[in-house]
Parts: C-alpha cells; structure tokens; sequence
C-alpha cells in the first residue's frame, strides 16, 4: 500500500484545557467499549506484585484509576505531554493521584526516556498513533523497550487501519502489522488479549 511519509497534523491539540475535556467527553461516547479494555489491563496485570508501571500517553487517568484500585502496583508513572490532561487525570484519580507521579514529556521526542527508571510494566491506551505517523511506532516501541525489567511487559492498546483511503489513514498500522511492529521491536511472546471496535490490545514481553 502506498505510504504517505508525512506526519499528520495535528488536528486536536489537548494541550488546550477546554479541548481535552471536549475530547474526554466526545471519547466516552463514541467509545464506551473502552471500559472492556481496561478491564483487560488490569486482568493482565493482575497475577504480578508491587508492580513499577509507566503509562505513555496517560491522558485523563481512566486507565490509571482502574489499574490502582485492582493491580498491586508499588509506582506508577503517568507521562504525558499535556499539563491538562495531568490537570483532568488529578481529578479524576481524587486521592489516588496521590500515588502517582505525573511527568509532561512528549514521546515523539527521542530522548523521552531519559531518567525515567526501570519498570515492570508499560501500559499504553490510545495514544500511539499520536506520534503522527506509523512509522514512528517501531522506533517508539523500541525506547519503550529500554525501560523494562527482563521479563517486563508491554501492554499496547491502538486503533487499527481499516479503510487505507481514510484521510488518517497514516496515523495508525494495518491489523496484521501491529504484532509484527512489536516483535520487530525485540518483543517476545507477542498475544492479542482484546479486539473490539476496531482497537487492539496486545501484551508483548521484554526477554530476559
């Protein structure tokens, strides 16, 4: 399939305060199968304790919220790159925010995991394609990957491409390429745990 090598704009800034609310919002209605993903999270994670959890494009704390009230999690990192998406996550996580550190970093850039530390697990829901350009996931994925323990997990949620005509049809891979952009990362044992919706959630271990 012919590919378009230039970034997508950006359409939706949630850098903007009143944006993100906007777009949290319009989110929860168009998908609120969203729900069933989080509980796959949490399903993956939970047989592990005092998990060390970074969360990449962390957005509104949905996510977090459900992970720290049903997985044993010892930190958990929220890295984003808007101040108001951390500011709507605080919030939403109430007093839970209290166990969370949040960083405002953008994972387009390469230096993004700089000082970060070493965790057991990377969780990330929606917010790959926002590098702009799937080309931009194997590189990403591969950083991702310097950060986790030996037999460390990844779990990646994102759309999948579904009509290559789309105008953002260059945002996001193909169904059939996502495990094959995780394992090309140096991912092993590469499992599907959820497809609905025309989103995927696959788990992928960093080797010991």
């Amino acid at each position: 399939m012919p590919d378009d090598q230039d970034d997508v704009p950006i359409r939706v800034d949630h850098r903007d305060p009143a944006t993100a609310r906007a777009w949290l919002e319009d989110t929860r209605l168009r998908r609120p199968f969203r729900a069933s993903f989080r509980a796959a999270f949490c399903a993956a994670l939970a047989p592990n304790r005092q998990l060390r959890i970074l969360e990449l494009g962390s957005g509104p704390g949905e996510l977090a919220r459900e992970i720290l009230l049903r997985c044993d999690v010892r930190s958990y990192v929220a890295l984003d790159w808007s101040q108001a998406m951390h500011d709507i996550a605080n919030e939403h996580l109430g007093d839970l925010a209290n166990r969370v550190t949040f960083i405002v970093r953008d994972f387009r850039e390469p230096t993004w995991p700089a000082g970060l530390g070493i965790f057991d697990a990377i969780v990330t829901q929606q917010a790959v394609h926002e590098t702009r350009h799937r080309r931009h996931a194997l590189p990403l994925f591969e950083r991702a990957r310097t950060l986790l323990a030996p037999g460390g997990v990844l779990l990646y949620c994102d759309g999948y491409l579904v009509d290559p005509e789309a105008k953002l049809a260059a945002l996001v891979l193909e169904r059939g390429d996502q495990p094959r952009v995780l394992e090309r990362a140096g991912f092993v044992d590469v499992r599907l745990l959820h497809d609905e919706g025309n989103l995927a959630l696959y788990r992928a271990t960093n080797p010991r």
